[in-house]
Parts: C-alpha cells; structure tokens; sequence
C-alpha cells in the first residue's frame, strides 16, 4: 500500500486541474512549480557558466535568467549540481521532463541536487530547447552536443551515464539512438522514470490505468506529441524509441534501469522498452511501484517512496559508474 504521506499527495492532484489539460502558457508557468514541495538537497554546489566566467551558485539560488551556457566546440546550456566527495572524472547527464514543450533546468534544480546525492556524481541539468518553438529533432541534437560536450572535457563515456524523466526518459533513449547513428561511444548506463517513449500513445495501460492516472491522459499527451512533432510522424522510432524493436534497442542502449508508477497510463512504454530492449541483449531491471503517479520520484522529502526509489537508483548508479558513495 502507498504511505499515509503519498496519499495525502494524492489527494492534492485529486483536487487540483490536471497540469497537462491547461493551455500551453498556463502549462509552463505551473511547471516552473513542480518541485515547490521538494526538499532543498543538503550539501549540494551549484555552478554554471555564463558569458565565459563561473559563477557558484547558493544552495537555492535561482538560476540565472539569461540561463546558462558552456562556451565548447558544442555549447551547451545547463547547470552543474555537485554532492560532497564527488569524483571528478564521472558524471550524470539528467535530461528534464514536461511533454517536450514546458519545465526548464531551474524546475529540476532540487531534483537534480537529490539525484546527485544518491548517484554520488556530479548531475549536468541540461537546458535544452522546448517545442513548438523548436520542434523534434532540436531536443535530441542539444542532447547529443551535451553528451559530446561531457567528451570534449574528458570525461571517459565509461563514466557518464544518462537520466530522465517522463519525455525526459523518452529523450535518453532517443539520443542513445542517435548516438549510436552517429558512431559515438555508448554511455555507461541510463536511468528512466516513467519514460514516455511511445508518441502514437498506443499502450493498453492508456485504457487500464485511465481511471486512477491522476496526471496524464492520451488526449493531453497526444497534443503535446503533435506541438513536439510539427507534422513529423509519431511512428518514427527516432521520435517514439519503444517502437524500435529489441535489436535496435539493444544496440544503442547500454544497462537500463527504468521505474514508474502501477498507477500511471504510461506503465506500458516502460514495460515495452525494457522488454525489447532486454530481449535484444541489454542488461535491464524494471521496477513497478504500486499505487505510485507518474514521475513520483520528485517528491522528496514529500513521501518515503520518492527518496527509496532514489536511493535504489542511487546504488544502482553507482555501480555502473565504478563510484563508492560516502
């Protein structure tokens, strides 16, 4: 059963509008929101870098609001969260989610803090750009410069692994995928929470998880497919990467650990990209947390099941990375 703490959580989506049912606009001003009731993760730095000087952010600080931008053969934008002890020469590229059209770095800058505390590496919250603006394949291109970018400064792909969630967890595998058409080296390992990797939304969970998804639902998603694709169609495995079968999967992917909530209509993107991609040959482990939303894991210090999976996928990390964790 789900604790006293994340039914109580419940309770709050339960008389709340659904985020993904607003207008665009409304949508990304109550994203920026999302981890409002995340606690502040102790002892993490925070540092960017802006018009070419490094700037050291407070534990809470706000990032800068011209963003942030590493000056690289590939520039990219984003934000370095740094636990105690951190090994230099490892590092967790996190991609962010929100449908591909709304959230930002600042949105996920506890969450990444969190996430680096359980890992013991530094997280680089990669601030990539957001449709309709700019519509698929944008995403996956800064995807791709970030991971390079981690290259270019010496990072061995040895030591980096990839996170994200929800469209977030859809990009990982996505740019696993382009990685891989482009001949560069394949990440230590990839760590998805409720990845949203199918855009035609043709999952069964969408019907049998319908009634108790108190976040998502196929119409909302599926508009947010059509902003992100412009036209592109959904079907394309380099958009929609749990269509792309077990050989295709395995190829490209590295050791996957992928979790989400028994109570989420995107259950089944989860449960088909670990099947296929186990079947073609990756090492993969799935975890179904019962009675648990879509993306739960933000909530900690909200409810104990956030900070139990994090320190699952914490340990699991770590592993792959060849880190001890004080």
């Amino acid at each position: 059963m789900a604790s006293p703490e994340a039914e109580k959580f419940a309770e709050l989506l339960r008389s709340a509008p659904p985020m993904a049912e607003l207008p665009l606009a409304e949508q990304r001003a109550a994203g920026e929101h999302a981890e409002d009731m995340t606690t502040i993760p102790p002892g993490v730095s925070y540092s960017a870098v802006q018009d070419r000087v490094r700037i050291d952010l407070a534990a809470d600080a706000q990032v800068p609001p011209d963003g942030v931008e590493f000056t690289a053969a590939h520039p990219v934008r984003g934000l370095w969260a740094v636990p105690p002890a951190a090994p230099a020469d490892r590092a967790l590229l996190y991609l962010f989610g929100g449908g591909h059209v709304i959230t930002s770095v600042a949105a996920r800058r506890r969450f990444a803090g969190h996430l680096a505390l359980a890992a013991g590496v530094r997280v680089l919250a990669l601030d990539y750009p957001l449709a309709p603006e700019h519509p698929f394949p944008a995403d996956v291109n800064a995807a791709v410069d970030g991971y390079d970018w981690l290259l270019e400064q010496r990072f061995p792909a040895t030591g980096i692994a990839l996170a994200g969630e929800s469209s977030g967890g859809g990009l990982v595998l996505s740019t696993l995928l382009e990685l891989h058409r482009r001949d560069l080296p394949r990440p230590a390992a990839a760590y998805l929470m409720s990845p949203w990797a199918d855009l035609t939304c043709s999952g069964a969970s969408f019907d049998r998880r319908a009634d108790v998804d108190l976040e998502c639902s196929r119409s909302s998603l599926l508009r947010m497919a059509a902003q992100y694709l412009a036209g592109h169609d959904p079907a394309d495995v380099a958009a929609s990467p749990a269509l792309a079968g077990p050989s295709r999967l395995a190829a490209a992917c590295p050791s996957l650990f992928v979790q989400v909530g028994g109570d989420e209509v995107l259950l089944d993107d989860s449960v088909t990209v670990t099947r296929s991609a186990g079947v073609g040959g990756t090492r993969v482990r799935l975890e179904i947390w019962p009675e648990m939303q879509h993306f739960f894991q933000l909530g900690v210090g909200v409810y104990p099941e956030a900070q139990e999976a994090l320190d699952a996928a914490g340990e699991w990390l770590a592993r792959r990375l060849d880190v001890t964790r004080t």
